[in-house]
């Protein structure tokens, strides 16, 4: 059910939305001319600045997505979402996180009772948070290595691999990419590949026929080299 809020309820939150990147349509419930309150309808920006909570929170709902669909199914360990955007809209917006947190568990968790968003809520306030790490949120949603690299998540860690290793496998992935890019600026401008260039050659000497065997034998022997021996480039 849609909650009425007031005129200056309306006005103090939609500031606080707005930097969440969330944005509201208003609109006046009347019964004749008697005005009863507002309904407030939150939404999704689109564009807008970059902070690093809504790049959080827009990793959290591509998550969500990728595991449950357009909405967290009602389960034991559901409202572990809500504890997290929780925890990251105490940290952004103080005490004004509230109307941030319930907005967004209305979306995404709309079976969940108001009462239970708002405990939730409630012991954040009993708590000082400090910014949570990108491991520390791995941890809390259960973000394995595999599914940060398939969601191309960066903001949150990974709770199988850790921020040193994950940096590591980060570096030797550019060294691979830059590799790939050169590689296919040589191919580009008509250089041969080494394999291309070694396999080519060695269909010209035939050192295999030194040895009185064939290629594939010699191969399996280790491709060895004749010393000095002459090598029949016959066909």
């Amino acid at each position: 059910m849609d909650r009425l809020v007031g005129a200056d309820e309306q006005c103090r939150s939609a500031g606080r939305a707005e930097e969440a990147g969330l944005a509201r349509d208003i609109t006046a419930i009347k019964i004749g001319d008697c005005l009863l309150g507002y309904k407030s309808v939150q939404r999704r920006m689109r564009g807008g600045r970059w902070n690093h909570f809504r790049g959080r929170m827009r990793e959290i709902e591509k998550l969500i997505r990728h595991r449950h669909g357009e909405i967290v199914p009602e389960a034991d360990d559901a409202l572990i979402y809500v504890e997290v955007i929780a925890s990251l809209a105490f940290v952004e917006f103080g005490e004004g996180f509230v109307e941030v947190v319930l907005g967004w568990a209305a979306r995404w968790l709309p079976w969940a009772g108001k009462a239970a968003i708002e405990e939730i809520i409630y012991e954040r306030t009993k708590l000082r948070f400090s910014p949570l790490t990108a491991d520390a949120l791995g941890h809390a949603l259960h973000l394995s290595y595999a599914e940060r690299s398939a969601l191309d998540i960066r903001t949150i860690g990974a709770f199988d691999v850790s921020k040193a290793k994950r940096a590591k496998l980060q570096k030797a992935k550019r060294r691979q990419r830059d590799r790939s890019r050169k590689e296919e600026q040589r191919r580009a401008a008509g250089a041969v590949s080494r394999a291309d260039y070694l396999d080519n050659s060695l269909a010209a000497a035939r050192p295999w026929e030194a040895f009185g065997i064939s290629r594939r034998t010699w191969e399996r022997r280790g491709k060895p080299m004749p010393d000095g021996a002459p090598i029949s480039l016959a066909a």
